[in-house]
């Protein structure tokens, strides 16, 4: 019998129960008990990999409450083959909490909604407002955070409470499991509050983790690895296993897995077809499938982006808003198709986010780069790659209607409406566009006009040609068309901008950008604020 799409199931019971679609990573579980050196693990992925999903399997294998009926759901999967893990089913208390709404304006928001995700798991244990030997101190304690009464301290401390009590009832040590533990930390930076979010989940994290005799193990993911210092000072028992390693591989889609999709539901397509759009995920030496995009393309039959517009992208908007001129060529690079090395940092604070470096660990991390040979890095797949071409579109004010005017006479090499066009769409651009004074700001106008081409240009941009660097090159993919090569001045007055457009009109010829092309079209530009003059050669 054909299963269902698993689209948006990350509850591990409903998954088996209602009979969806699982490719089995049930050995995680032997993974984790397996890992004796450490007391908590640190496992960031990019969003929508199968993080929450993983947790919760971990959550319905060691919870005590339902323990006969949990044991079915592993009934035929993988671990069952596993009669030393098994016999640790239904045996441990677990402690399981999720971060992953928690992303508001502001910080009283953001606390009180956290301060509400800590409180709520405490439903899970009423039973221990009964225990007959229970302290005074701690039931009052217990009181206050039943009833939603426990001020801010209180609730740093609760989840440590939690682990001593369950402890001593149950007479084993808890396990914690902690989904999307630095959402609202990124939150925080984004809005603005990131010294108060620190310091609260610092203490919550720290209270329970560190040195903590009353806890088995815990196991916390996310998407980042927030830097030791800002938020796991002094734990010295904490294994992180970042996608450079990879040493859970139970994230994400092997080939094998998708091969077995794509059987189980029919699907009428190349694997090479379905590679270059969504696999290029690079866990240690594993070549990994986005699960996320694989699950959506098998629900619509449509090879086309789905990760990358499932939820905020904002942190990653935010940095490529601020990065530097030599960091936007590299951008450009990507986009073209190459490699570009960096200095590799899994220790992400979010202050430094203004370091170019710490941009491009902040895309690799989150899923939108992969590691290539010689430390060098590029676009995961198509799909990512096609999210930032439409990142320039969305700057260029791109409008449909427009640009297949401007393409029809780019073909038709009718430069004077093209000109006209051009310059009409540039005015629109600009007017919600936050210009500046550096030419890298009107580049990006540009080459979202330029993106969308590609059918029929070879797009270059910031690249060596002749004795310089050309600013923008569109080449005829198969001569039919006339080659363009655009250069950019920005002017310092309003009436510079004639001369510099000259001057950028002349600069072509004098680098000789167009030494490899069959008789070029020539546009020199400039752009003084919200002006702009364009002056054609050919």
């Amino acid at each position: 019998m054909r299963k269902k799409i698993p689209i948006g199931v990350s509850d591990f019971d409903k998954m088996i129960r209602e009979n969806y679609f699982f490719a089995d990573k049930t050995l995680f579980i032997k993974a984790i008990i397996e890992a004796e050196d450490t007391e908590t693990i640190l496992i960031p992925r990019p969003r929508r990999f199968g993080k929450t999903l993983n947790l919760s399997m971990l959550k319905y294998f060691f919870t005590i409450e339902n323990a006969e009926k949990n044991r079915e759901l592993f009934k035929g999967l993988l671990i069952e083959n596993e009669p030393t893990v098994m016999a640790l089913q239904g045996k441990i208390p677990v402690i399981h909490l999720s971060f992953k709404d928690v992303k508001e304006l502001d910080w009283d928001r953001c606390y009180k909604k956290a301060a509400s995700v800590v409180l709520s798991v405490f439903g899970d244990f009423e039973y221990l407002l009964k225990m007959s030997d229970i302290g005074e101190l701690d039931k009052n304690k217990l009181d206050k955070l039943f009833t939603f009464k426990a001020e801010q301290g209180d609730i740093e401390t609760s989840l440590l409470l939690l682990t001593r009590l369950l402890h001593k009832y149950h007479g084993v040590k808890p396990i914690v499991l902690i989904d999307e533990y630095d959402q609202p930390i990124i939150g925080a930076h984004t809005w603005g509050y990131y010294d108060e979010g620190i310091t609260f989940f610092r203490n919550l994290y720290s209270a329970v983790l560190k040195d903590n005799p009353h806890l088995e193990k815990a196991v916390m993911t996310g998407i980042l690895r927030v830097a030791k210092e800002s938020i796991f000072s002094g734990l010295n028992n904490l294994k992180v296993d970042t996608i450079i390693r990879n040493q859970f591989p139970y994230f994400g889609l092997t080939e094998e897995d998708v091969e077995g999709m794509l059987t189980h539901f029919g699907m009428n397509y190349e694997l090479d077809e379905v590679k270059e759009w969504y696999n290029g995920y690079l866990f240690g030496t594993e070549q990994i499938y986005n699960p996320w995009s694989i699950i959506c393309f098998i629900d619509t039959d449509e090879l086309k982006p789905h990760w990358v517009n499932t939820s905020s992208n904002d942190l990653i908007r935010e940095s490529l808003s601020t990065i530097s001129q030599g960091s936007y060529e590299n951008l450009i690079e990507l986009i073209n198709g190459e490699d570009i090395e960096i200095v590799l940092e899994e220790n992400i604070s979010m202050d430094m986010l203004d370091n170019p470096e710490v941009i491009w660990n902040l895309m690799l991390f989150s899923g939108y780069l992969s590691l290539a040979p010689d430390k060098k890095v590029r676009f995961v797949n198509r799909e990512v790659r096609e999210f930032y071409i439409a990142e320039f579109k969305r700057l260029a004010g791109y409008d449909s209607n427009k640009f297949n005017g401007l393409i029809k006479y780019l073909l038709a090499k009718d430069i004077k409406n093209f000109k006209g066009l051009l310059g009409e769409m540039f005015l629109k651009a600009v007017s919600f566009y936050d210009v500046g004074t550096e030419e890298k700001y009107y580049h990006n106008l540009m080459l979202g006009f330029s993106f969308g081409l590609e059918e029929w240009y070879i797009i270059k941009s910031n690249r060596e040609y002749g004795t310089g660097r050309v600013d923008l090159m569109l080449k005829s993919k198969d001569g039919k068309y006339p080659d363009y090569i655009f250069e950019f001045k920005v002017s310092k007055k309003r009436e510079n901008l004639e001369t510099d457009a000259v001057n950028a009109l002349n600069q072509i010829d004098e680098k000789q950008y167009g030494v490899e092309l069959h008789n070029p079209v020539k546009i020199g530009m400039s752009f003084f604020g919200k002006e702009i003059e364009i002056l054609v050669g050919m």
